[in-house]
C-alpha cells in the first residue's frame, strides 16, 4: 500500500496508531460534552489532548523523513 510505504509503517502499527488517535478523539469529545454542562470542569483538557495528537503525529512524520 502506497500510504503505508510513505509513512514507513506496517499495517498493524498503522492500525494501532489510528486506533489510539480515534480513542483519544472519542475521549476528548466526551470531555467537551461534560465541559459544556459543567464549564468549571476540564477547562483545557480536550485542547491538551488534541495538542498531544498533533505532537505525536508530527513526531511520527518527522521520524519518517
Amino acid at each position: 500500500m502506497k500510504h503505508l510505504n510513505l509513512v514507513k509503517e506496517n499495517y498493524f502499527r498503522h492500525m494501532l496508531e489510528a486506533w489510539l488517535i480515534s480513542a483519544t478523539l472519542i475521549g476528548a469529545s466526551l470531555i467537551c460534552f461534560l465541559h459544556s454542562i459543567f464549564p468549571f470542569m476540564f477547562q483545557s483538557t480536550a485542547s491538551n489532548m488534541l495538542k498531544t495528537i498533533i505532537n505525536r503525529t508530527d513526531k511520527r512524520k518527522n521520524s519518517h523523513e
